[in-house]
């Protein structure tokens, strides 16, 4: 496993996540339709558009590369306190 050091906190380092996240958002009005017993798209629309979204999140996950281990640094500190 390599490490890669970042100076963020989160997950902005893995921009494949992030788009992950945002299309997964896409699906909150689905969501609201199922969760709150609303029925004003087809079952037919809601199950394509739900398969399609997803596949297009996992396809986003297949390019990340899990070998990967994220260290948070402190730019403004010593380099020294970070050589491993």
């Amino acid at each position: 496993m390599r490490i890669i050091k970042t100076d963020t906190d989160g997950w902005d380092c893995v921009p494949e996540l992030k788009e992950v996240a945002y299309i997964l958002e896409g699906l909150r009005e689905e969501k609201y339709e199922i969760d709150n017993c609303v029925r004003k798209t087809s079952l037919n629309d809601m199950v394509t558009q739900l398969k399609d979204q997803l596949q297009k999140a996992l396809d986003e996950l297949e390019y990340i590369d899990t070998d990967v281990e994220y260290k948070t640094v402190d730019l403004y500190a010593n380099k020294s306190d970070y050589d491993d």
